[in-house]
């Protein structure tokens, strides 16, 4: 298995936090053991590693250099709701940005990113859409495609976050165990709406038995080779049961690539040589928000400046109407949308009304630092509907569905139960 309303109280319980470590034990330091930490609690608890991570933060001396942490730290954060912080620390490592700015049309205009892939789409069988795997606005085009790609035929939803051993299609919902990235809030709802909508989830990933065995040489180097069995596990799944389906993929950063990189050949590169079909690609990953300016590229700062860019995700065109700026790996590149802020949480929460903002009462979070995680009466095994970390506030936002029954569970950042709490969010 890989990872890649006034509420009415019901219980509550408290329990004493055990003592915070502060040292560092040996080689804890390390990359290979920041990931192992990472991920050791993804079909559990999938932030406990957070509180340990903090803790190395100054255990362990990191600089700036080090980008295993930064990396691991940022998703961490990421799956906790703390949107700012992720894209901080993923940026942590990073150079100011220095780019050009002559590929930018003086005459562009923008156009609802969604808008203009679900036209395009009409002409292709497969649509390809990157993330970052730390940036949970990134799975909100996804999201926004679902329903017009549907309507289109499009019948088959793959995911590079998915673990194929995990019948999410008949229990239709996802479960920590369906795959570390889904235990996003906003990437669970993607699968959950995916499956509403009709569609087959297919989980591609390598699986451990495809990959070469360290004693044995290979052609491929081994993210080519991981590209090459995503690619086949893609065609086998989907194409080689239904010759004429409609593949909707979601995938990370350079997978999505049609042209090599300069060490390797990419998923769509594979893929498209297996079913000798183009797929559309949408890239999200150069174009998309940072933590701050000087960080982001100096396309999207101009386009903000030239009040092109939003709070929705939009494809810049020119005067003719075809995407800029024009790029050798993808069809077209997307500029991510500008979050916006309400008591401290993302409004991109709402996910096109699908959630609405409601208070809830955090007492036992006064004086201590809480995770709330909030999820369906009577599905306590599934992805929550919506997780967020409260640090020293008695109350907080939760973004969750109206008319439905929720449980919420008010957690110490060590996994202790706080108290549980029912409600029902009132329709709008």
């Amino acid at each position: 298995m890989r990872p890649w309303a006034v509420p009415v109280l019901i219980t509550v319980a408290m329990v004493a936090c055990p003592p915070a470590q502060t040292e560092a034990a040996e080689g804890e330091c390390e990359p290979a053991a920041l990931y192992r930490l990472a991920i050791q609690n993804w079909a559990t608890s999938v932030w406990f590693s957070l509180g340990r991570f903090r803790e190395l933060e100054n255990a362990c001396g990191f600089e700036s250099s080090s980008s295993s942490y930064w990396h691991d730290r940022g998703q961490l954060e990421s799956m906790v709701g703390n949107h700012a912080a992720a894209l901080s620390y993923m940026d942590a490592y990073r150079e100011s940005r220095q780019d050009s700015l002559q590929d930018f049309p003086s005459s562009a205009t923008s156009i609802p990113a969604a808008e203009y892939v679900i036209e395009r789409a009409r002409n292709h069988q497969i649509v390809m859409v990157n993330e970052r795997h730390h940036a949970s606005t990134d799975r909100l085009l996804t999201m926004e495609l679902l329903a017009p790609l549907a309507e289109q035929g499009f019948r088959y939803f793959a995911i590079e976050a998915g673990w194929n051993g995990d019948p999410v299609n008949t229990r239709g919902y996802p479960i920590p165990q369906t795959g570390y990235y889904v235990n996003d809030v906003v990437f669970a709802e993607v699968v959950r709406l995916a499956i509403e909508l009709g569609y087959q989830i297919i989980a591609y990933e390598i699986e451990d038995e495809q990959q070469t065995p360290d004693d044995q040489d290979s052609t491929m180097n081994g993210q080519e080779e991981r590209d090459w069995w995503q690619a086949k596990n893609i065609t086998t799944r989907v194409f080689d049961v239904d010759s004429d389906a409609k593949l909707l993929v979601h995938a990370s950063y350079s997978h999505i690539f049609e042209s090599g990189t300069y060490n390797y050949e990419s998923m769509a590169h594979f893929l498209s040589q297996f079913t000798e079909l183009d797929p559309l690609t949408i890239s999200q990953t150069e174009y998309s928000e940072r933590s701050s300016l000087e960080f982001e590229h100096q396309l999207r700062t101009r386009a903000r400046e030239l009040g092109l860019l939003g709070e929705e995700a939009v494809v810049l065109v020119d005067s003719e109407g075809q995407p800029s700026p024009p790029t050798d790996y993808v069809d077209l590149v997307v500029f991510g949308s500008s979050t916006r802020y309400v008591d401290g949480r993302p409004t991109w929460m709402s996910m096109g009304g699908r959630r609405q903002a409601t208070n809830f009462a955090t007492p036992e979070c006064a004086a201590r630092v809480c995770i709330v995680e909030a999820r369906r009466t009577g599905f306590a095994d599934e992805v929550p509907l919506d997780r967020v970390e409260v640090t020293s506030a008695e109350s907080t936002t939760l973004y969750l569905p109206a008319g439905k029954d929720i449980v919420v569970d008010v957690m110490g950042l060590d996994r202790s139960m706080l108290a549980t709490r029912n409600l029902t969010v009132p329709e709008p």
